[in-house]
């Protein structure tokens, strides 16, 4: 078997390419959760085996998964893994498949747990993230950079890959790319994007640590507007958002900003406003 060779070898031998750059990280991130979801999630295929000693460097930077030796084939007759042996590696594997035995069913979350982990390695530079504890103090993105306000957008996409249990986990690399695709949309041009519920997620322009929330007792207010002659030409009438940190308002017209994200949107510039 003949394959290409990738001169600039793999993740784990070069484990700071990425530390500290959650937007460069997060667009070469992006190639590899590409090829996963359309080269084998869409065909229910499971890698098993998604960690930086197996993710290659192409020439143009984007990321190339290998060694395919222990991936799963939803119809296959046999199967790579015997009854009793484990499923995946260790280190990387998320605590719902690493169970002692082999797992007989294995879903493309899997893949997506591991390629959190994956994520975490390339921010942090370094090779291995223990559990799903990537929100304690010391293996934090946010905390471990606290000068980059991006890093609560790649906490955020880590919460939907990194849990305990196989129901809380996005289904598939193809969900998650549309998750990429949002967070590097708010990172290039600022739209909003949606959590894991659905709701709107707005982070704090202030204060960079906190996110946007319908302020329950401000849901809406009629602002004035005011012309060049500070003569008043009628009202708006705009919707309130608090940031859940520092407390910061912010205010956008109808329609924004849930309708803006429905549509894709470029958002407008909201009006920041400090209410006493």
């Amino acid at each position: 078997m003949v394959t290409e060779y990738f001169p600039g070898k793999t993740l784990a031998e070069s484990p700071l390419r990425y530390k500290g750059e959650p937007a460069l990280a997060l667009r070469a991130f992006r190639t590899l959760v590409e090829t996963v979801a359309t080269s084998l999630h869409k065909d229910k295929i499971v890698h098993r085996d998604i960690k930086p000693a197996n993710i290659f460097i192409g020439a143009d930077g984007s990321l190339i998964p290998g060694d395919f030796g222990i991936v799963y084939l939803p119809n296959a007759a046999t199967r790579p893994t015997v009854t009793q042996e484990r499923v995946g590696p260790w280190e990387n594997m998320p605590q719902w498949a690493d169970l002692g035995v082999r797992l007989e069913d294995v879903q493309p979350n899997f893949d997506v747990y591991m390629l959190g982990k994956l994520l975490w390695c390339m921010i942090s530079g370094r090779l291995r993230l223990p559990r799903e504890y990537h929100k304690w103090s010391e293996f934090d993105l946010a905390a471990i950079f606290p000068k980059n306000n991006h890093m609560h957008l790649i906490n955020s996409i880590l919460d939907k890959c990194l849990v305990e249990r196989p129901e809380q986990c996005l289904t598939s690399a193809e969900e998650l790319l549309k998750v990429v695709d949002e967070t590097l949309s708010y990172i290039d041009d600022g739209v909003p994007f949606v959590d894991q519920s659905g709701r709107l997620i707005l982070p704090c322009r202030i204060c960079g640590r906190g996110f946007y929330r319908a302020d329950q007792d401000r849901s809406s207010l009629r602002l004035t507007r005011m012309n060049d002659g500070r003569r008043q030409v009628g009202e708006t009438l705009v919707r309130a958002f608090v940031c859940n940190v520092c407390g910061h308002y912010a205010f956008f017209a109808p329609g924004y900003p849930d309708e803006a994200a429905a549509r894709n949107w470029k958002p407008w510039a909201p009006m920041n406003a400090t209410i006493g």
